[in-house]
């Protein structure tokens, strides 16, 4: 994840090592699940919480951030207190952040406690690589990371689909009891059968860089803040607009700042020297940022414009997932067979192919006409993802490679964070704007208009007899096709501006070096 280099540090394998896989890999199987589970849930909450789209998603973005952050501080954590002692903890504050999120009962509460939950979950998936590394042999490496690569790709692939059938089954509350359990079996296993880290005074010690978190994360939050508040208050006509945009910017400026005159900064900006390694991570952001607010916005579209039930919607997204994870060994073997400019190509090609297919939508799309656009998607994402992420390292100096994992990592996790800050703001905005087009052309001025509303009356006073009744019941079916209207033409937009992203994606990598460039020492 974002420290490649946590695992550095080698200590003997413990007695059983199978036993310990299982115990780290439940909690990053946790972990990478309560990202996706959360997508499915969106349109539940906004209900539940009477909220907008874009406060809804805040309940994604805090989790993103607290765990992208408490990432750059778990290698701090294990050089003074042990994988262990780290791991469990981390495991301890997730329970007690599923715990808490279940028992939540307004939007700003879940908010804080999904905090909580994603500093544990920033945690435990870095110090799993970790534990992995150290308890394997150097000769089963390439299977350990085969195991931590299936506990973090099993959120995309199981979390829509569980997520739903708990909200349908049960309630919201239960994606989040569900972790319990799970997460004390984990924490027993690994107090029986990890063995505690020997720590030496005499071993070198990472450096804590306070300044670049604050910057960093001041950046990140005045960001998303101001995306997600910026389009229903009128942007920069609102005085805490200008000041979030003003923290945002600053904080960014200093962070680069901050990153270029320290010895051990937080995020090490010169490995960008490297034009490989720029133009791959661009990519990377980029295809983070498209890939996750699609994912974002699909089930929020089936379930409040189709009518889609949560499972159905989980169910519906699973081959997606499924895809990408058979795909991704294939896209390895190519890598050293193909240039990689036609791997990232055809991924692009799929990945506008996949939105000119949604771009089509309509409040009759069925359930099977969302399943081929998503397996397009899916296997585009995989010919992105692989060989822009190995691309962008295989370039880099072995002696600087710990840094630009960590900015590669966080450039991928930044891409996501904005993707769905971004498109949980344009979903209002569009909301917005076609109602405010439609409703010039809704009124009873309009003759043809007229007449069919007429006909709609006359139909619920045969009924009812009552033409009270029978004004009050068009006028909701007046509403209600207007408002499927709105939406339909508010997806319809989002759809092709993710087509219009990967066009512009795809005209990008045209003009920068891509190049296969062999690892130096």
């Amino acid at each position: 994840m974002s420290h490649a280099n946590l695992g550095c540090i080698q200590v003997e394998s413990t007695h059983n090592k199978w036993a310990v896989a299982l115990s780290v890999s439940m909690g990053g199987v946790m972990s990478s699940l309560d990202t996706f589970i959360l997508y499915v849930a969106t349109p539940n909450l906004r209900g539940v919480f009477s909220a907008t789209v874009a406060e809804v998603s805040w309940v994604s973005t805090s989790y993103a951030i607290a765990s992208m952050m408490c990432m750059f501080l778990s290698g701090w954590f294990v050089d003074r207190l042990g994988s262990k002692r780290v791991y469990q903890a981390g495991l301890v504050l997730f329970v007690i952040g599923s715990a808490l999120c279940a028992m939540a009962t307004s939007l700003e509460q879940l908010i804080l406690y999904r905090v909580i939950q994603g500093l544990g979950a920033g945690i435990l998936l870095p110090v799993e690589g970790v534990i992995l590394r150290r308890t394997f042999p150097p000769v089963q490496h390439g299977l350990v990371m085969g195991l931590y690569g299936t506990s973090i790709m099993c959120g995309p692939a199981f979390g829509p689909m569980l997520g739903g059938i708990l909200i349908d089954q049960f309630s919201w509350h239960f994606i989040f009891i569900v972790n319990i359990p799970i997460g004390i079996i984990s924490f027993v296993m690994v107090r029986h059968y990890l063995i505690d880290d020997p720590i030496s005074a005499d071993t070198p010690k990472r450096t804590f860089d306070a300044l670049g978190i604050l910057w960093l994360l001041f950046g990140v939050v005045g960001t998303v803040w101001l995306l997600e508040r910026g389009d229903r208050t009128y942007w920069f006509e609102d005085t805490q607009n200008v000041v979030l945009l003003v923290v945002a910017l600053a904080s960014w400026a200093m962070l680069c700042a901050h990153s270029l005159t320290i010895k051990q900064p937080l995020l090490d900006l010169k490995v960008l020297k490297h034009k490989t390694f720029t133009a791959a991570n661009s990519l990377n952001f980029l295809a983070a940022f498209m890939i996750t607010g699609t994912l974002f916005v699909l089930p929020i579209y089936m379930q409040e414009l189709l009518g889609f039930s949560p499972t159905q919607a989980g169910t519906t997204m699973a081959p997606r997932a499924l895809v990408m994870m058979l795909a991704f060994p294939l896209v390895g073997w190519l890598f050293n067979r193909v240039p990689m400019r036609l791997l990232i190509t055809t991924g692009l090609v799929l990945g506008i192919g996949s939105g000119v297919m949604m771009a089509g939508f309509t409040f009759e799309t069925g359930w099977h006409d969302m399943i081929l656009p998503q397996i397009i998607q899916g296997l585009g994402a995989a010919f992105i993802l692989g060989p822009v992420t190995t691309a962008a390292l295989i370039s880099i100096p072995k002696a600087t490679m710990p840094a630009a994992a960590a900015l590669e990592s966080t450039t991928r996790l930044l891409g996501s964070t904005l993707g769905i800050a971004v498109f949980a703001s344009l979903i209002t905005h569009y909301e917005l704007r076609t109602w405010e087009l439609l409703r010039h052309n809704v009124t009873l001025s309009s003759t043809v208009l007229y007449k069919r509303f007429g006909g709609v009356v006359e139909f619920y006073y045969s009924e009812t007899s009552s033409q009270l009744h029978a004004l009050e019941k068009a006028y909701r079916a007046l509403n209600g096709r207007v408002t499927e209207q709105v939406l339909s033409i508010t997806y319809m937009n989002l759809f092709q501006l993710i087509t219009v992203g990967f066009i512009a994606m795809l005209i990008i990598s045209a003009f920068i070096s891509l190049k296969k460039q062999q690892q130096v020492a």
